[in-house]
């Protein structure tokens, strides 16, 4: 059996996803297979595939239906034969040849460790400009051991491709949701394993463009706030306590959230946290107070000219 197991799940763009698979036939760390399950409705993806199987330990699956986000990721998880299982999207690629040994090692040298994750390049498409560098603060990686669930706030892990989980975990990603899906696998994650592995070197690069889920998602108002009080109602989370109420508060000033009957309407039915109504009438002041920080920021770095923590290693 291989150590790891490489799973894409792929939709169209081809072109994306060659690259990805050119970054992975540079690695270093050569015990893993790659799972490639496709989703795209023509074969595009099937004839690349058909290309790259003497060159990656490439084993290929078409779903016939399409599986959609994120059970096409699932599907991978259940092939995977791997100890370590790395969800790698087709439009994300390894930086460098050690990237998995890097990965890897962090998980064998860590046994407690549910998971290990690295700095992620985040980068526009179009251009290759760096957009910003992601990666923890001290803080931040104390609050992943004793209180995970501020993920649900500000994602500082990352995307899947920049996660190596172990399989032992038993972990699927939760097919009712799709922007909150990975803050959610690694909250449950940690919950269940209070450790992870931190690589504090960018392993991963993310293409921003306008293809993504993720771009469609951000409109989504019904998408959104059914997602974030699934997630409050999962996790138990206390609206009326920072930082749970200022990010709550920022996406009801976002979305012009004027009621409960909106977060009803959106399809959730479960019971509304305490705070809720209040973080409603308020939500101007946390709309403030979000542009507020973004005077500040283009003050010190576009009019002043400092340097960007999250634009340099």
């Amino acid at each position: 059996m291989p150590k790891l197991s490489v799973c894409i799940p792929a939709y169209k763009e081809p072109a994306l996803l060659e690259k990805a698979l050119q970054a992975l036939e540079t690695q270093t760390f050569r015990d893993y297979e790659l799972i490639l399950t496709d989703d795209t409705p023509d074969d595009s993806v099937r004839q690349l595939a058909e290309q790259w199987q003497s060159r990656l330990p490439l084993r290929y699956q078409a779903n016939r239906p399409a599986l959609g986000t994120p059970e096409n990721w699932n599907s991978g998880i259940r092939l995977a034969q791997g100890a370590y299982i790395l969800i790698h999207h087709h439009d994300d690629w390894l930086l460098r040849p050690d990237s998995l040994a890097l990965f890897v090692q962090a998980l064998d040298e860590q046994p407690d460790a549910v998971f290990a994750f690295a700095n992620t390049d985040i980068r526009r498409l179009s251009t290759d400009e760096r957009i910003r560098l992601n990666r923890p603060s001290e803080i931040q990686l104390a609050q992943l051991r004793t209180e995970p669930e501020v993920l649900i706030t500000a994602d500082f892990v990352g995307v899947p491709s920049t996660v190596m989980f172990r399989k032992s975990a038993g972990l699927f990603f939760d097919s009712q949701l799709k922007w909150l899906v990975d803050v959610d696998f690694y909250v449950r994650a940690l919950r269940q394993q209070p450790q992870a592995a931190y690589i504090p070197q960018a392993l991963v690069g993310v293409a921003i463009h306008e293809k993504q889920v993720t771009a469609s998602v951000t409109k989504n108002k019904n998408l959104l706030l059914f997602e974030y009080f699934t997630v409050a109602e999962k996790f138990n989370l206390d609206l009326r306590e920072e930082p749970y109420a200022g990010a709550y508060g920022y996406w009801f000033w976002r979305l012009n959230v004027q009621s409960v009957d909106e977060i009803r309407a959106a399809g959730f039915y479960g019971p509304i946290p305490a705070g809720t109504e209040a973080l409603i009438r308020n939500r101007r002041k946390f709309g403030f107070r979000h542009w507020y920080i973004k005077t500040v920021m283009f003050v010190k770095y576009r009019l002043l000219g400092l340097k960007r923590k999250d634009l340099h290693e």
